[in-house]
């Protein structure tokens, strides 16, 4: 399994990123090899970032996504292509795979995120 997390900074114990297409770093982690990998982020500064984040991701055939909040594109590119997405909502990514190994994290019906702002569901 692999699952894709957008980081401030370079290792497992740095925090999540609040953004998902506009992050710093992605961690890019493979539960049954018990590796991970760093990646910068090389789409935050263009336009439709979590399209090309969220396609990124099929490329690298992950099977989950842990985020704080995602937006409506990124999110229906990843689940029409059975990534799953996950919501954590802050701290380090060590403790947020833990939660996901654990079957401690909500897994996302739809996006929370909308032109930047994040929204509540009603």
């Amino acid at each position: 399994m692999k699952i894709l997390i957008p980081s401030e900074g370079e290792d497992i114990i740095s925090d999540i990123d609040e953004h998902f297409s506009k992050s710093k770093f992605f961690i890019l982690i493979d539960v049954d090899k018990d590796v991970w990998e760093v990646m910068e982020n090389e789409f935050k500064h263009l336009d439709h970032p979590g399209d090309r984040v969220a396609k990124k991701a099929i490329e690298l055939k992950v099977n989950k996504v842990i985020v704080h909040s995602i937006g409506p594109h990124a999110f229906d590119i990843l689940t029409k292509n059975n990534i799953e997405v996950f919501y954590f909502e802050k701290g380090e990514i060590k403790k947020a795979i833990n939660k996901l190994k654990k079957n401690e994290l909500a897994q996302m019906l739809k996006p929370n995120k909308k032109h930047g702002k994040l929204f509540k569901e009603d």
